[in-house]
């Protein structure tokens, strides 16, 4: 989130200012939220620990940003790691100035609710993302176990072929059968299978759908690789 000059200016009588050398860090991941931080020059790159414990760098703030307002509101801790990447000046807000000056500048606080809606919004389009990749394993893994590969005397066969029925399968892996489907057109979109929709007649003498699924097994495999750690 960044702040306009005139929005600066407003707030700087209720701050003090603090200068940091390059290299040093602002706010470090893990720690207690107390202070929020506007950038007034310079600028400082911003990192997240990964899977392994690693800084992974995810952006750059520079003037105008705001740094820790988050953690700050939530009254939790800091969610990342900001270290200079040059000499930085900026202006510092206790928690009950940063408080009062929510209260007082609506502008403020405006852009506090946008950019807080637009995190929630991120973070809900990563879990429908992930949740999406998980299920695609999942299908894609029941394919490579149940592909049965073309016989041929004359050469090595690099396709096959899967028949699902997606009421079945959803049963059994307790999914929504809409999700399966869906997955089922992400796949086929994706290039790494190609899919036939057909009719057979159950017990009951009644029209069922189900798919003949054809897939490379290297390709599929690959492509199952690239999304096993979304």
């Amino acid at each position: 989130m960044e702040l306009k000059q005139e929005l600066i200016e407003k707030i700087e009588p209720m701050g003090s200012r603090e200068r940091f050398n390059m290299g040093d860090v602002i706010i470090r991941e893990g720690e207690k939220a107390d202070k929020v931080y506007v950038i007034l020059s310079g600028h400082a790159s911003v990192f997240k620990k990964g899977p392994s414990g690693e800084d992974l760098f995810v952006g750059l703030a520079g003037p105008g940003s705001i740094i820790g307002e988050m953690g700050q509101l939530l009254e939790g801790e800091r969610t990342a790691t900001v270290r200079c990447a040059s000499n930085v000046d900026t202006l510092v807000f206790e928690t009950e100035d940063f408080i009062r000056i929510v209260s007082q500048v609506p502008e403020i606080a405006y852009d506090l609710i946008k950019e807080l809606s637009k995190r929630i919004n991120n973070l809900n389009r990563r879990i429908v993302n992930l949740t999406t990749s998980k299920l695609m394993y999942v299908i894609g893994m029941y394919l490579l176990e149940n592909v049965k590969m073309e016989e041929s005397m004359y050469y090595t066969p690099e396709e096959g072929s899967v028949e699902l029925q997606p009421k079945t399968f959803a049963t059994e892996y307790n999914m929504e059968v809409q999700k399966v489907e869906s997955v089922i057109g992400v796949l086929e979109k994706a290039g790494v299978i190609s899919v036939e929709s057909r009719e057979s007649i159950n017990e009951t003498g009644k029209k069922d759908t189900y798919y003949l699924i054809k897939l490379n097994p290297d390709k599929l495999r690959a492509y199952l690789r690239s999304i096993a750690y979304v």
